[in-house]
């Protein structure tokens, strides 16, 4: 796998021959994505969650962005007893590693939730590119919104592809956001600045049009494909999450409560419905199943109705399962 492109490493060494300062983001943290045995195909997950768990070097270990658990990695899978484990996917501690092999000379520093976890950890890091301590700064998206570096001539998005596909309608829409605002931290001063991007879909309107800062085009491309199915903002959304400690129970609640919402909503006409219940795209964090659906609207009024029925009328049972209802009015995301 290419992580530096040949492009981007000559941008690189002509960047730091010129005393000039980098930036590079790429919106995942750690040293690998996930640990995967070569012989089975198993994956090392967390037990809390249904993720997978971030291979991380420094210190070693692995790690779930979600509920934080921990664990020593093993010589062997855990399933088949196989000796070949391989880490795949890429982080910002294994793009870290690589650039200082590649610039031994060159001064990085790392910004992700890792190294930003002690007090004023970040306005340290800040500091130092500010005072031209750094020629170099690797960062997850954090680094991509409200930096003003009149040094900084090159932005580089290691992987633009990151998030870019998840299961999610705004999904095309962060990445645009991410891109654009990356890409705005280059060229701030006198000196000017290049942006380099690296993607397996360059076709994609997302990285087409942050690439040429069209937003106009963006959005043009973007509503045309939020119409059928209506997404936000043809209509209003309310998320509805179901969450208990048993599948079974969670799965039970969410079926009896959309079907008592159609009911409902049946009252009110065409102008509003139910979607789901399903499964929600990570369906389980930490110990909850999760379960969610979704009313849809293109009249406020009537979406108002509905949430503040479901509100008032719902009754969540009181059981071992400790059943949790939530109501996410004009959600930001689906995950």
């Amino acid at each position: 796998m290419i992580v530096v492109s040949d492009p981007l490493e000559r941008e690189l060494v002509d960047c730091l021959a010129r005393g000039e300062q980098s930036i590079l983001l790429l919106n995942r943290r750690g040293y690998a994505s996930f640990v995967q045995c070569s012989q089975c195909g198993d994956v090392s997950t967390c037990p809390n969650c249904t993720i997978s768990l971030t291979y991380h070097r420094t210190p070693e270990r692995l790690v779930c962005h979600y509920c934080l658990h921990k664990e020593e990695p093993t010589p062997r899978c855990k399933r088949c007893g196989g000796d070949t484990l391989r880490r795949r996917g890429l982080g910002t501690q294994q793009v870290e590693r690589l650039l200082s092999e590649r610039f031994p000379s060159a001064r990085i520093a790392r910004m992700d939730v890792d190294t930003t976890t002690g007090k004023w950890a970040h306005a340290d890091i800040l500091d130092r590119v500010g005072r031209g301590e750094v020629d170099i700064l690797l960062g997850t998206q954090m680094i991509a919104k409200g930096l003003d570096f009149p040094n900084v001539t090159l932005v580089g998005v290691i992987d633009a592809d990151v998030g870019i596909n998840l299961p999610d309608f705004r999904s095309s829409e962060r990445c645009f956001q991410l891109l654009s605002q990356g890409a705005g931290r280059a060229g701030r001063g006198p000196k000017g600045g290049r942006v380099l991007i690296q993607t397996r879909v360059p076709g994609h309107h997302a990285v087409v049009c942050a690439v040429a800062h069209d937003y106009s085009g963006f959005v043009e491309q973007e509503l045309g494909g939020r119409g059928e199915p209506a997404y936000p903002p043809y209509t209003r959304l309310a998320n509805v999450i179901f969450s208990g400690l048993h599948e079974n129970e969670t799965q039970k609640l969410a079926s009896t409560t959309s079907d008592r919402l159609r009911r409902a909503v049946a009252k009110y006409g065409s102008d509003i419905s139910v979607v789901g219940p399903a499964p929600c795209p990570i369906e389980r964090v930490k110990t909850r199943w999760r379960w969610h659906l979704l009313l849809k609207s293109t009249n406020p009024a009537l979406l108002t109705r509905a949430c503040r029925f479901l509100v008032e009328r719902l009754e969540v049972p009181k059981n071992r399962s400790q059943l949790r209802v939530a109501l996410d009015r004009d959600p930001v995301s689906l995950l």
